[in-house]
Parts: structure tokens; sequence; C-alpha cells
């Protein structure tokens, strides 16, 4: 494994190696042994999970998520550039 994999790992699991899978965390372990970057990946990935969970909790508006749905029904109903309706956004399509 070299850093960028190592990065991406991070990016897409977590700063939590107990969390990863175990094929990968054995050999993300050996590189933080050997690698002044990895463990500077790891350290940046802690440190901005600690500052995300210091901030204040962020709430969506009430009703925001049927707003969305409903503009989104909306648009499904109203004919695309061919002259078509779109059934893109409607259920079982």
């Amino acid at each position: 494994m070299d850093e960028a994999q190592f990065q991406d790992l991070v990016d897409r699991h977590g700063e939590d190696l107990t969390l990863w899978p175990a094929a990968v965390r054995v050999a993300a372990e050996a590189l933080l042994l050997q690698s002044e970057r990895a463990r500077s990946i790891l350290e940046t990935a802690v440190r901005l999970r600690e500052a995300l969970a210091a901030g204040p909790s962020v709430r969506a508006p009430a009703g925001l998520a049927a707003r969305i749905v409903a503009l989104a029904e909306d648009d499904a109903d109203k004919p695309s550039p061919t002259g078509k309706p779109s059934s893109s956004l409607r259920p079982g399509s």
C-alpha cells in the first residue's frame, strides 16, 4: 500500500482503522509504522473529525425533504426537451 491508497482508504473508511476491512487494515498498519506521510494523513483525519464533532449541530429546516420531493415530482411531470414526459423520477422507473 502506498500513501495515495492510504489517503483514499482514510477518505472512504474514516480515521478509525478498527472499522476498516481486515484485508486493508493490516497493510495500513504496516504503512503507518514506516511512513511519516501516512501518519500525517491519519492525524489530519483525526483532527478534522474532532473539529466537526466540536461544531454546532446543524439540522435541516422543517419540511425540506417534502419540498424536495414535491419539486422532483413537479419536474417529472414537465416534458423533456424531446417533448416526452420525464419518467426518471417516477417510482418504478
